[in-house]
């Protein structure tokens, strides 16, 4: 017969994981990607350019790919039990709270890094490298 030890470590949930901390990642890399994009369609719109709107057609063509994404991306995060409550956005960085099966986690970006990463990102989408100039 089992010990209440025993017992009462089966009826945790598994501890968060590196696969949670990672959706957390690309969760607030694609949201900065998206207000990145709206914010650049918006000035796009508004600015003198000669045809605007094939710059935005392919801008909201890259913004429908990545909300696909991370809709995937939540409904992992629903489906392992990530969810997420607070996103604070300063001249620091991201700061997100959330919760992965009942553990309270903060999960927190610099400034810098997230710019690089949204860089990176919006790259990939575009089809550019943005390291080369």
């Amino acid at each position: 017969m089992p010990n209440q030890k025993t017992l009462n470590h089966k009826n945790k949930a598994p501890l968060p994981s590196e696969e949670d901390a990672g959706l957390i990642k690309i969760c607030v890399l694609l949201t900065l990607v998206l207000d990145v994009l709206e914010r650049d369609i918006r000035i796009i719109n508004t600015s003198p350019l000669k045809m605007p709107d094939l710059y935005v057609r392919s801008l909201t063509g890259v913004q429908q790919r990545v909300a696909v994404q991370l809709a995937e991306t939540k409904a992992r995060m629903k489906t392992l039990g990530v969810k997420i409550y607070s996103e604070i956005r300063n001249h620091e960085g991201v700061e997100v709270l959330y919760v992965c099966r009942g553990y309270q986690r903060r999960f927190f970006m610099l400034s810098s890094f997230a710019r690089s990463e949204v860089r990176r990102k919006l790259g990939h989408y575009l089809g550019i490298d943005p390291t080369q100039d």
